[in-house]
């Protein structure tokens, strides 16, 4: 049956499925069987110079949704900020907005409502303008509270619209001066509007179907192999690609993914994801190995929904439980920190929690105490991906360790998508996500995991709870603050909420690596996000 879950609301199955949210934003490492394209461009047609092709190798798959304003797919998000513009986007690396669509920048970033040019000349790949309409259907898709897509939860709580001023000019307004608002207009994509307004979820959710205004085009696209691309020729933006051509293969096997990095001629020049236990060998080969802080997570959600769970003192003795450093070193071979906040150490906004979860297998076996329970049994759901699989044992010897029974149940992501959509009534769950894809703001971070319109609440039904709106609502305090110590005050308190509450908190903050062959190719960096980013990037050789 045709998915249909844009139409239909926020089915939480259908949800899940349409988005990829877990299968592929929120997981990490993926150690799934080994899926792989052809190894460069001529493969799918046409040949291209070395100079002006670049061949990457990507460790997550490309068949999830392709809907620029529903998904949190991290092969697809990668590929949008090459396919897609906002009227504002991001840099890369630094996150600077810059003006892409939009003329210019604010010119009153305090202000209420803007008035926006559009870029002159701009095209969209099928070479018609890129006009006001499509500008106005795509924030209409955002704010749409009878099909919410997932980007609703980013902008609900302050902007009030975008209409149209003539052909060429938009007005934002908004409920309040929102410092974050320039950044967050980077994670809309402006879709044009004659291709995507009369076809269903299914077409949008398609990789072959993307059409944006940005430097490259889709070429060909074949679900858990491949995405082609090729510069496109009407593109007139800020942005100005060195090379004309680039294959992203599907990598998700981690052998195979440094197989194609050291294959020589026949291989990539650049891939993501790289295993912690393959840096030194690759670097010994000659190639650039760098990784960076991120919002990469190992997450921990308790089932709120039954009791005893509903305590927040097991919720934490529980967490308390868990020997966070043996787990990163077993697991990601050391290269992450335990989490001391929701946010990272290196966030802009990271606050250390007032409430800490340092191993302490006696005060947690105090507060279990404390909260009346004994003979604790618990079911552990979890994806089967390779690290999180030797994480999950960490966690099940630490609570075993403090008389709490732990089955673990590790399931495909498929698997685990469908029964956490299902709403399956085991006792807590691992995650594996990385929020930083749609932005660094405290907020959205935040609104990631903590909204209704998500994964987890509508899991564990914490969302219902007074505990929960008490959190929305010192959420949406910080954000209408002006004063910058105001809003870092309220930030932090909710913060400290979120780490006391412990319902949905990271257990620890992994880098992320890239590898690429500095004989190949120059101008990229590491992200702290998943995919690649190279629209700076040079092919040398």
């Amino acid at each position: 049956m045709r998915d249909t879950s844009e139409h239909r609301g926020l089915d939480r199955r259908a949800f899940l499925k349409y988005t990829g949210l877990i299968g592929a934003a929120a997981t990490l490492t993926a150690g799934v069987a080994a899926c792989g394209g052809p190894k460069s461009s001529g493969s799918v047609g046409g040949s291209a110079s070395a100079l002006s092709h670049i061949d990457v190798a990507i460790g997550y798959n490309n068949n999830s949704s392709w809907d620029p304003l529903n998904t949190g797919s991290a092969f697809a998000m990668a590929a949008h900020n090459h396919i897609y513009e906002g009227l504002w986007d991001a840099e890369a690396v630094t996150r600077t907005p810059y003006a892409a669509l939009a003329s210019e920048m604010p010119s009153d970033p305090k202000a209420t409502e803007w008035t926006v040019k559009l870029r002159a000349g701009a095209t969209f790949h099928d070479g018609k303008p890129v006009t006001a309409d499509d500008v106005v259907y795509s924030f209409g898709r955002v704010l749409d509270t009878g099909k919410k897509v997932l980007t609703n939860a980013f902008f609900a709580s302050w902007l009030n619209g975008v209409t149209k001023v003539d052909d060429t000019t938009v007005k934002i307004s908004m409920k309040f001066p929102f410092a974050s608002a320039v950044q967050r207009f980077s994670i809309v994509k402006v879709m044009p509007k004659h291709v995507f307004e009369s076809q269903d979820a299914d077409f949008l959710k398609q990789g072959k179907n993307a059409i944006g205004s940005g430097p490259f085009k889709v070429k060909a696209h074949q679900d858990t192999s491949f995405t082609s691309f090729e510069k496109h020729e009407g593109y007139n933006g800020a942005l100005k690609p060195a090379f004309t051509s680039m294959q992203w293969n599907v990598s998700v096997d981690a052998a195979a993914r440094v197989g194609l990095l050291t294959s020589g001629t026949s291989g990539v020049q650049i891939s993501d994801n790289i295993p912690q236990d393959n840096i030194d060998s690759l670097k010994g080969k000659g190639l650039s190995v760098e990784g960076v802080d991120s919002m990469n997570l190992l997450g921990l959600v308790f089932n709120t929904n039954k009791a005893p769970f509903n305590d927040k003192r097991v919720r934490q003795a529980l967490r308390m439980a868990i020997d966070t450093q043996k787990l990163i070193d077993v697991a990601i071979a050391g290269k992450g920190t335990p989490s001391t906040s929701f946010l990272h150490t290196k966030s802009p906004e990271y606050h250390k929690a007032a409430t800490q979860y340092s191993y302490n297998p006696e005060k947690a076996k105090a507060l279990l105490a404390e909260a009346g329970v004994a003979n604790l049994a618990v079911t552990l759901l979890s994806t089967n991906i390779s690290w999180t699989k030797v994480a999950v044992n960490t966690i099940k010897e630490g609570w075993e360790a403090v008389g709490v029974a732990t089955t673990l149940d590790v399931q495909e992501t498929a698997a685990f998508n469908s029964k956490v959509a299902a709403g399956e009534p085991v006792d807590a769950l691992t995650f594996a996500g990385n929020p930083n894809q749609f932005g660094a703001d405290a907020d959205l971070n935040i609104r990631w995991f903590y909204s209704n319109s998500n994964t987890f609440l509508p899991w564990n039904k914490w969302g219902e709870t007074a505990e929960f709106k008490a959190l929305d609502a010192q959420l949406n305090a910080a954000i209408q603050a002006t004063d910058p110590e105001d809003h870092k005050a309220k930030t932090n308190a909710a913060l400290d909420t979120i780490a006391d509450e412990a319902v949905i908190y990271p257990v620890m903050h992994m880098q992320l690596f890239t590898a690429w062959d500095p004989k190949k190719i120059d101008g990229v960096k590491p992200l702290d996000i998943p995919g690649v980013n190279l629209l700076k990037a040079t092919r040398t050789a």
